[in-house]
């Protein structure tokens, strides 16, 4: 079970990974990030860990995954430009097979904690229309 006290103590390190990766600019977040962090949380619970991230990996989606990727790091990732990042580091961790990804729980747990903290330190920005949703304005 997700616990509060473990949320609430990745909110720091998720508001960093925010910002890390390029998915704040200042204290503002594209509208469009809303509806990615809003549903990938539910995404792995309904999908599934590996398709979920595996749906995250392209365009401005995989910023989220990089966010995960900066939050299951002990440390600062080295190179946050690979997005399949943890999508490998989930593989290697199983044998480097496909057919063998099964995350014990621990793991899921830990991966939908950084989702829902990444969502709750999201709302520390301000969401705001892109310049592109609005007629290039």
């Amino acid at each position: 079970m997700i616990s509060n006290k473990d949320i609430q103590r990745h909110i720091p390190k998720a508001m960093d990974a925010i910002e890390k990766v390029g998915i704040a600019k200042g204290n503002r977040i594209e509208k469009v990030h809303e509806g990615y962090i809003n549903s990938l949380g539910a995404n792995i619970i309904q999908s599934g860990l590996l398709p979920t991230l595996i749906f995250y990996n392209k365009e401005k989606r995989e910023l989220w995954l990089k966010a995960l990727y900066y939050m299951w790091c002990e440390s600062e990732p080295q190179d946050l430009n690979v997005p399949t990042a943890i999508i490998r580091e989930l593989i290697n961790k199983k044998g480097g097979k496909l057919s063998e990804i099964t995350l014990n729980p621990e793991d899921e747990k830990r991966i939908l904690e950084y989702a829902v903290a990444l969502k709750l330190a999201a709302r520390t920005f301000v969401f705001e229309e892109s310049k592109e949703g609005r007629g290039g304005e």
